[in-house]
């Protein structure tokens, strides 16, 4: 009986062994099948929406005490107002000194202008012509070549007018020159010697020493413009009123100037005359001035009025002239520019033209940004709070550097920069401040000073950047090691999107998006784990301005609330499981059945 129950125990150990075989290979099988499945690729997909995008870079370095700070400016304007004195405690941000900002302000308001037209340049551009836009095109060179016609005439006619000035002027030349001689070489006074000789000999001994400077003024002045007079009657006899325009622009000045030298004997005459009427002493016996000084006093007056009267004459027929000059200038370039419009038109888009101006306006707009820092740059302001130690800034002078010099309250964080990085950082450019010893702790700051000249080690150039900061929790001690994140651009509404969506093929970039029509639950269902798409994703081309980190900026090909791709998701198919898992449940029932066919099965 013993003998009989062992033999059956022993049939059962080799049932249970196959057993445990046909499991253990029945899942291998199982798990196999399961992991040589189909793939499936799925879909994260968003919406493009308007923001704003950043750039920036990153340095470190440590903290230090700050002591004595030169405020220095940023452009060279003469000085309108100082707002703070010595030994002011003032806070940062706060105006110190302010500069003249007309230069800046025209600077601006011309970047701004230049932007404008670039931009509207660039939508002229993409859109279609028409025939509206093409008779629009038509008259704008119509009109600018009626402008410039009207700006010839204009200066061709008031070419006429300042000649005849110049031949009124000459009258009055003539009639004061004739008196300027019969003062300076007549004998009125004296018949022995000229009028100045004899008015020097008029004055007693002791006054006429003083008498000798005027009259030897008068002499070298009349001289002078004697000469110049007849050289300039000369060229004027020889230039006819349809010369050349710059044989007119020679005459016009070469009078000018013989009037001011004119003028300038006029009044040497005028202040010899005024010193012997004012310091001849009738009280010591002495006989009256000769009755001819009043003539000589009446006359001069009055010619000091008429060489006066020429000399605005002949200026305002000058300034006429140049702004005629200007205006065909201007017209020039209005209808070379008119005209080149309307050849574009004609001829049709060119896709470099596009690409073009679209750098056009980047460059636009740094120099709008430029401009306005610029015109901020007028405004000295306290980087920091401190307290004032010195201020060389005088109202109505050019500002010095420095313009102020101030005691700090806090302390700065003095940063590195390779010179790749320190060219695209400026001052007033806002950074974030993260410190090693003090998890968690973000800071916002501000650049206040570079570095004007780098240090070179091992052959790579480095700049120091000094940063400002306020520390309201008393953590941040001197000789920190910190780590500054300086915003240098910010582009706001545009078009953002993932790094990751971005993809380059060539020179090109583009971006993926959905063949078909995805609803908003879609899209949103993408968001956990990606969705599969019915029909293959299709290529859409893009233009990409600024990028950081995380995000870049789309310039065009894509527009708000277009659907892309962001990720692609490649995953094991959800058919390929349950492949495995019939396998699995075939080598089970093979299992049982073996078990069926055993000892114990009957």
């Amino acid at each position: 009986m013993f003998a009989k129950i062992y033999k059956i125990i022993s049939v059962h150990k080799i049932i249970s062994s196959l057993a445990v075989i046909i499991l253990v290979g029945g899942g291998y099988y199982w798990y196999n099948t399961a992991q040589s499945g189909i793939t499936v690729t799925k879909y994260v997909i968003e919406k493009a929406t308007q923001g704003t995008i950043t750039a920036s870079v990153s340095g470190s370095g440590q903290t230090q005490a700050v002591t004595e700070l030169d405020i220095k400016p940023q452009v060279t304007e003469a000085v309108t107002k100082v707002s703070v004195s010595v030994g002011d405690h003032v806070t940062a941000g706060q105006l110190l000194v302010t500069l003249d900002t007309t230069n800046e302000e025209k600077a601006l308001r011309q970047a701004q202008l230049s932007l404008q037209s670039a931009q509207l340049a660039l939508a002229k551009l993409q859109e279609a012509p028409t025939a509206v836009s093409l008779a629009q095109d038509q008259d704008a060179v119509t009109k600018a070549d009626e402008d410039l016609l009207n700006a010839s005439t204009t200066l061709a006619k008031d070419y006429q007018n300042g000649f005849d000035t110049l031949g009124s002027a000459f009258v009055d030349f003539q009639t004061v020159m004739t008196e300027l001689q019969d003062f300076v070489e007549g004998t009125e006074v004296d018949k022995l010697q000229s009028n100045p000789d004899a008015y020097v000999n008029l004055m007693p001994n002791y006054l006429q020493a003083g008498a000798l400077p005027y009259r030897d003024d008068v002499v070298s002045h009349y001289a002078a413009a004697a000469a110049a007079y007849s050289e300039n009657l000369a060229d004027y006899h020889t230039t006819s009123r349809n010369a050349d325009e710059a044989a007119l622009d020679n005459i016009f000045s070469e009078t000018y100037a013989t009037a001011k030298l004119i003028s300038g004997t006029v009044k040497s005459a005028k202040d010899m005359l005024n010193y012997v009427a004012n310091n001849y002493p009738t009280n010591l016996g002495l006989s009256q001035l000769p009755a001819i000084t009043n003539t000589f006093q009446t006359n001069f007056a009055n010619d000091t009025n008429t060489i006066n009267n020429d000399n605005a004459n002949i200026a305002g027929a000058i300034n006429t002239v140049a702004a005629d000059k200007t205006a065909i200038n201007d017209d020039t370039l209005a209808l070379n520019e008119a005209s080149d419009t309307l050849a574009q038109l004609v001829a049709g888009v060119d896709p470099l033209d596009i690409q073009s101006q679209q750098l056009s306006i980047e460059q636009a707009q740094i120099s709008v940004q430029n401009a306005q820092q610029q015109l901020d740059d007028c405004y000295i302001r306290a980087p920091i709070d401190g307290v004032i130690s010195a201020v060389d800034a005088v109202a109505g002078e050019t500002v010095p550097s420095p313009a102020v010099s101030m005691v700090g309250k806090g302390q700065v964080a003095v940063i590195t920069l390779n010179e790749v990085d320190a060219a695209k950082v400026a001052v007033g450019d806002a950074a974030t401040l993260t410190f090693d010893a003090i998890s968690g702790l973000s800071l916002a700051g501000k650049v206040i000073e570079m570095d004007p000249v780098g240090t070179v080690s091992q052959g790579v150039v480095n700049y120091n950047i000094q940063i400002s900061f306020n520390d309201t929790t008393d953590q941040i001690k001197p000789g920190m090691s910190v780590t500054a994140a300086i915003i240098t651009q910010v582009h706001a509404d545009v078009i953002a999107v993932p790094n990751s969506a971005i993809k380059t093929q060539g020179s090109t970039s583009y971006i993926e998006m959905p063949a078909g029509t995805v609803s908003d639950s879609d899209i949103a269902a993408s968001a956990n784990g990606g969705i599969v798409l019915s029909v293959p994703p299709k290529n859409r081309a893009v233009t990409t301005g600024l990028s950081n980190d995380t995000m870049t900026e789309v310039t065009s090909g894509l527009q708000a609330g277009d659907p892309f791709i962001v990720q692609t998701v490649t995953s094991g198919s959800a058919s390929a499981g349950t492949t495995g898992a019939a396998a699995g449940g075939s080598s089970a029932g093979s299992f049982g059945r073996i078990l069926g066919g055993g000892r114990f099965g009957g």
